[in-house]
């Protein structure tokens, strides 16, 4: 249970420190102003221990922000005031980082910051289209219309996430299968006709002696290969999150043949979708276009809408400084082009998502199809030769016998 550091004005103005255990914030805070005491100060002292340390990114998943965002929409539009509707929300949360934002955004509140600026101290784990469109709908006075708004944002967001994920299980199962079969094969079958040919002195083609001399390494020293592996997984890592390594990376996977094609339509709708969201709830273009870039999850098409705003501050429509970018759709420009001239932008946008969504089940789909053979070729492959290349012998030994 984490501690938290506290400072407390009680009713005769005495101060008071110390550190409280509590399952989180906003528990420390109920146990602390239930003597009667102001809170001066609370933050966490959980020090810097390895038993304190978070694993992961710590973000909230796109389910619970859809939750959170339902569920203050709701309670809002029924009247309730924001402080109120954030204790009742921290009440009904289950997860636990969920249940820990939302506690400190309730302390945030009680010390006399808006909801906006609330929301803006947990960037790291909140995405960039929520706290914008917060401020948005504090300013418009339609904070429950626009909760409602990302609440069906992140819904469509977490189906189509959903899809893309499903439709990608049955290769990485095929591909896990491969890996152990073979590691199997080389580790329990392999060394069994190493003994058995050892035995009838037999000359061995160069394709067996490879497979029995890899077989035999396998066995002698994995932990080389287990290093060789973990270095190049971690070599690649490293590559692809460095600035080149990235932007090289996410521009290749847009112009590999199928795989490409389910990438360019699944980031053209979450364009689609975040533009929408965003102009709808009062966020400027530009504004809304920095968001936008953020949530495509490629960081060449990143640069490429950072360029695209650059051509909107030098006086161009949003449909022809998107003109340019050659990897999204050309019916994107389209659909813009036809929003701006009817003053209905936010709305072709939405329905343009929901094709582009289709777009990209669809896209991930023959992805997923084109995957499946592939990875039983390989399979076939790997085990085929590893059969050959331990029958061949005995099936020559037989004809010369013959």
């Amino acid at each position: 249970m984490p501690n938290f550091k506290y400072e407390t004005v009680d009713a005769s103005g005495k101060t008071a420190k110390g550190i409280l255990e509590a399952p989180s914030m906003a528990d420390a805070a109920k146990v602390l102003r239930a003597d009667g005491r102001y809170i001066s100060s609370l933050e966490s002292s959980g020090g810097s221990s390895i038993l304190n340390m978070k694993v992961g990114s710590g973000k909230l998943k796109t389910k619970e922000l859809m939750i959170i965002c339902r569920q203050l929409s709701s309670l809002l539009s029924a009247g309730i005031t924001v402080i109120r509707a954030l204790d009742m929300l921290y009440q009904q949360l289950e997860t636990k980082n969920a249940r820990e934002v939302i506690g400190k955004i309730y302390e945030s509140i009680q010390t006399g910051k808006t909801l906006s600026e609330a929301f803006r101290e947990h960037e790291k784990v909140l995405p960039d289209i929520m706290v914008s469109l917060i401020a948005a709908g504090e300013e418009s006075g339609r904070l429950d219309e626009v909760m409602l708004s990302l609440a069906a944002h992140f819904e469509k967001e977490a189906k189509l996430k959903n899809k893309v994920g499903t439709a990608m299980v049955y290769p990485v199962i095929l591909l896990v299968m491969t890996v152990v079969i073979t590691l199997g094969l080389m580790v329990g079958v392999v060394p069994q006709f190493a003994t058995a040919l050892a035995s009838m002195n037999a000359k061995l083609p160069a394709l067996t002696q490879a497979i029995l001399d890899f077989s035999h390494s396998l066995i002698n020293f994995w932990y080389v290969y287990l290093f060789f592996v973990l270095a190049i997984v971690i070599g690649i890592r490293t590559f692809i999150k460095s600035d080149k390594g990235g932007l090289f990376w996410d521009r290749l996977k847009l112009r590999i043949p199928i795989l490409g094609k389910s990438i360019r339509m699944t980031a053209s709708a979450r364009f689609t979708r975040t533009m929408s969201t965003l102009l709808r709830s009062g966020v400027n273009v530009l504004e809304a276009l920095e968001i936008t870039s953020r949530t495509l999850g490629n960081r060449f098409l990143q640069n490429k809408l950072y360029d695209a705003r650059n051509e909107i501050r030098k006086g161009l429509s949003l449909s022809r400084a998107v003109r340019g970018i050659t990897e999204l759709p050309p019916m994107i420009c389209a659909m813009i082009a036809i929003g701006e001239e009817s003053g209905t932008l936010d709305t072709i946008l939405n329905r343009a998502a929901d094709f582009f969504e289709e777009e990209a089940d669809a896209a991930t789909a023959k992805v997923t199809a084109a995957m499946e053979p592939i990875m039983i070729i390989i399979m076939a492959m790997v085990v085929g030769t590893i059969v050959a290349a331990c029958g061949a012998p005995i099936l020559s030994m037989t004809k010369s016998i013959m």
